[in-house]
């Protein structure tokens, strides 16, 4: 099991926040992550999660940990499976959207680029 949990950078790709986002899913999707025809795509600020977990009285830290099949992955530390405040914190307060496959698919698309701030 994962120390962290397993997110998907927007910013990593370039263009407009829509173009990040569809960018972000298609990552997602194209990984090998099993995508499930009724799942959807939770969206969060990196710096209100971090706060959350900081709350807790756990460290938040959030690390660029690019994978073979997804180059836009990142790890965000400091939640633990048992703690069930924090985990209901963030579903009920930091994970501010979520997008249906519909949702997802009527983003618009470009050429997910690698984003120059990207190191």
């Amino acid at each position: 099991m994962d120390d962290y949990l397993s997110v998907t950078w927007c910013e990593y790709f370039v263009g407009s926040d829509d173009e990040q986002l569809r960018c972000s899913v298609e990552a997602i999707r194209s990984s090998n992550m099993d995508v499930r025809p009724k799942a959807c795509f939770c969206l969060a600020n990196t710096t209100d999660v971090l706060a959350a977990i900081d709350d807790a009285g756990s460290n938040g830290r959030a690390v660029y940990h690019p994978e073979g099949d997804n180059d836009a992955h990142a790890g965000i530390y400091g939640i633990a499976p048992e703690e069930a405040k924090l985990l209901a914190r963030l579903a009920d307060e930091v994970w501010c959207a979520f997008l249906t496959k519909d949702t997802a698919n009527a983003l618009p698309e470009s050429g997910c680029a690698k984003s120059n701030d990207v190191e």
